[in-house]
Order: C-alpha cells, then sequence, then structure tokens
C-alpha cells in the first residue's frame, strides 16, 4: 500500500499525523462520496484499534493511540460513537478541516485521493472494525444516478454555472468524481446554490481571485469548493478594496490579507 501525506500537514502535526489524517480523509471522503456515516453536521469513518493496526502495520498499537490521543488534543481529530449496538464500543472518526493548512496557492489539503485500498480490506469482518462497503464505491455512485437523478445532476449543474459565471477563471473540462464527491460535500454542509452562485460571482469580481497578485495565481473551481476558501470569499475577504476617500488612505499592499 502506498501513503500520501501533505508537507504543511507534517509540519504542523508531525509526519505520523499527516500519514493518519491522510487516510482518515480518504475514508471520510468516500462516506461523503455515498452520502453515509452523516451525523452532527460532518461525515465520519470507524474502525476499530485492530483494523487500524492492519491498515498501518508500522506502527503497534500504543504507536496509533498516541497518535489519535495527539490529533486529538489539537482539536483536528474528533471522535464519538454512532454505532447502532450500544455495546459496540468501535469509535468513528472525523476531522476538523478548519485546523488543516490550507494556502490559496496550494489548491488541496491533502494529496490523498487517488491512494489506493488496503488489499486486506474486504477481509475484515464488518463489525465496525472495517467497512467492506466502502470497496464499492463505483457501483453505489451508479446506483444514486439511477435511484436519485436529481443528486447526481448537481455537480455538472454547479460546474456549468462556474464556467458561466466565472469566465476570467479556469474553466471545468472535466467533472471528475473527485470534483463530484466535492459538490456533493459542500451541498451536504448547508451551502444553497443561490449563495455558491453568489460566491462565483464574487470570485469573478476579485482582482485578487482572477489573477492580479504577485504569482499571478488564480482561483478556480476545486479552489472555490473547499470550504475554508469558500466562506473567506462569501464573507469578502478577497473582494477589492475599497476607493480611498479624503479621511480614509489606501491600505498599503503589505496590509492587504491574501490568506
Amino acid at each position: 500500500m502506498t501513503y500520501h501525506f501533505d508537507s504543511a500537514v507534517a509540519e504542523k502535526f508531525g509526519v505520523d499525523g499527516a500519514v493518519f489524517i491522510a487516510r482518515m480523509q480518504y475514508w471520510i471522503e468516500k462516506n461523503a462520496a455515498n452520502d453515509r456515516h452523516f451525523h452532527a453536521g460532518r461525515y465520519w469513518t470507524y474502525n476499530s484499534l485492530r483494523a487500524l493496526e492492519k491498515l498501518f502495520p508500522f506502527w503497534s498499537r500504543r504507536q496509533i493511540e498516541r497518535v489519535v490521543k495527539n490529533l486529538k488534543e489539537t482539536g483536528v481529530l474528533l471522535t464519538a460513537n454512532y454505532a447502532k449496538d450500544t455495546h459496540d464500543r468501535t469509535l468513528f472518526y472525523a476531522l476538523d478541516e478548519s485546523k488543516l493548512p490550507i494556502s490559496p496557492f496550494g489548491g488541496e489539503v491533502s494529496p490523498n485521493g487517488d491512494s489506493n485500498l488496503s488489499r486486506n480490506g474486504d477481509k475484515l469482518s464488518p463489525n465496525g472494525e472495517m467497512i467492506k462497503e466502502q470497496n464499492n464505491t463505483q457501483k453505489e455512485e451508479e446506483e444514486d444516478k439511477a435511484n436519485k437523478p436529481e443528486i447526481s445532476n448537481k455537480p455538472q449543474q454547479l460546474a456549468d454555472r462556474y464556467n458561466a459565471i466565472c469566465t476570467s477563471l479556469p474553466k471545468v473540462v472535466r467533472l471528475t468524481d473527485k470534483r463530484r464527491r466535492a459538490v456533493r460535500l459542500i451541498y451536504s454542509k448547508g451551502y444553497t446554490p443561490e449563495q455558491l452562485d453568489e460566491a462565483f460571482r464574487r470570485a469573478q469580481a476579485s482582482s485578487f481571485c482572477t489573477g492580479q497578485n504577485d504569482r499571478h495565481w488564480k482561483a478556480d473551481f476545486d479552489w472555490l469548493l473547499n470550504e475554508n476558501n469558500l466562506v473567506k470569499v462569501l464573507e469578502g475577504k478577497y473582494d477589492n478594496p475599497a476607493e480611498a476617500g479624503p479621511d480614509k488612505p489606501p491600505r498599503r499592499r503589505e496590509e492587504v490579507e491574501v490568506w
């Protein structure tokens, strides 16, 4: 199995923490794609310590417990118990993405979207130690399209609106599975089409987002679908500075917030 992690995440949480976060992101994204295990406003994944030992064979149980404890203390890793069986103490895991380092020039938090599934994932017992059904993402997405056409059409509709509004930003030419998951996740968090259209309009009107910055960087569809970036755009943090009046001197370049 290949393990990926983001260098910025490793700088903040250590290499072990970054590896663990990347794997959690992978499983949580799969659940979000299949619209399952949604509790308290976010998607979760669950595994027992025994399963985590198989997912991370290079760590001992004590090392895994230490990694989980350290990440919980930082607040980036959330744990809860949503098992239907009250005797099942298997923990559910979620991530507070707001605590992950994100740069407007970087795009994604972690490059683990193409990670391979564990080869022994379908050999673990389905009693909470591992989610065997998560290996069937493609099949389930096809079933979603057949059973819920209004949901499957949302990603394409949003991409079309982005292309129509954000004419100065990179165009969406292909709607990948990862982008479809991102659209479903942002809708699951309660954002409306009207709010997303407003974010697109603000980004299109923003000099910074359209490339008038030191790096000539431009916002794009993927960057705008990241909730941290989306909120900042909606709150006007990338709006053009107001024209200076007689009582309001122009802001110096270094005073303009770019993050």
